[in-house]
């Protein structure tokens, strides 16, 4: 009896540890969270001339024993003018992932418009967060070893002009500069906010009522891009119907076209929802779910080959539109990644 007992209990173990690992990622395991906030990333010189700091707040799984752990690296909205990383929403993502295992992070960024807020000083505005948030992709993947990150799976978000900041990092390259950005005053696409000589490269982005200048920066081979948004937003279409600053294609048009394409997408509306699903905690619970589930298939855990996730993901929602549909939004199956 003796020795049956440890064999027992060590057969407990294993069969809790397979547990916990199907569910890592997908179901909250971790109870409790800890930060390391206001860690300085980076600096770079605003629109009033002066140098500023760049801070995020860094979130993670309390008691966690894996070394290398995904990434999601949150970007607030504001019109790219006010708000900070610290909100409800960003504290909801980063937490949430956080709880199923992800490393987070929540960054700020130089705000202001500057002049007339023309298209182009709004294109200007993107660039100087794209140039920011590129150097806190390269400040996390430079102390990888030190946070725990595993610097092949970097996943952005973000709210509104957040997540046109993460569509910016992901898709425009130097040759897709704006015209009317002012290179000579700002630099280069990468900035040089810090950490040189680390990529900014990600491998996923999750569009939460965002919207681009030019669909055409995603191109065949690029990252993953998720997209959710309010069919009545006023602010930032779901669609092409009008545009905000200059931002014209939102995440609906963004979905067909990495379709067409063979990009791993997903279309996640909320019909009859304006701005931020009009901030109700409800809805943006349900689009954080939908984005756990759509991110799944993507982590290395599932040692997915780029020629079949595709598939692998169109057939996942299509099988579980009877489940979204049972929560609390309406959705609408046209294709087989459209919610």
């Amino acid at each position: 009896m003796k020795l049956i007992r440890p064999v027992a209990m060590l057969v407990l173990m294993v069969l809790f540890m397979n547990i916990t690992a199907a569910q890592r990622f997908k179901a909250p395991v971790f109870e409790t969270v800890d930060s390391i906030n206001a860690i300085t990333y980076g600096s770079a010189v605003n629109i009033k001339g002066s140098s500023e700091s760049l801070l995020m707040d860094l979130i993670f799984p309390q008691g966690d024993t894996m070394k290398k752990r995904p990434l999601v690296i949150f970007i607030h909205g504001g019109g790219f003018q006010n708000n900070s990383r610290k909100g409800s929403y960003s504290a909801m993502v980063c937490q949430g992932f956080a709880k199923r295992g992800y490393v987070t992070a929540t960054i700020d960024y130089r705000l202001g418009i500057e002049n007339q807020k023309t298209e182009a000083d709004y294109a200007n505005a993107l660039y100087r967060a794209q140039q920011d948030g590129r150097a806190a992709i390269r400040f996390l993947k430079k102390h990888a070893t030190q946070y725990g990150i595993d610097t092949n799976q970097v996943f952005l978000t973000g709210s509104s002009a957040g997540s046109k900041t993460a569509m910016a990092i992901a898709y425009m390259d130097e040759a897709e500069v704006p015209a009317g950005i002012n290179t000579g005053k700002w630099g280069p696409l990468e900035g040089t906010g810090g950490s040189e000589g680390y990529s900014s490269k990600v491998h996923g982005v999750l569009n939460a009522w965002g919207a681009m200048i030019d669909f055409n920066w995603i191109k065949k081979g690029d990252a993953p891009l998720f997209n959710t948004s309010g069919t009545m937003d006023k602010t930032v279409a779901f669609d092409s119907s009008f545009g905000y600053h200059g931002f014209k294609y939102g995440g609906y048009i963004l979905y067909q076209h990495c379709l067409s394409l063979g990009i791993p997408t997903a279309w996640r509306p909320f019909y009859g929802a304006g701005h931020t699903l009009d901030n109700n905690k409800i809805k943006q619970d349900s689009c954080f779910q939908s984005m756990v589930e759509w991110l799944y298939p993507l982590l290395a855990i599932n040692h997915p080959k780029i020629t079949k996730l595709a598939i692998v993901n169109n057939i996942q929602f299509h099988r579980d539109e009877n489940l979204w549909r049972s929560r609390s939004v309406s959705l609408l199956h046209r294709r087989s990644t459209h919610w």
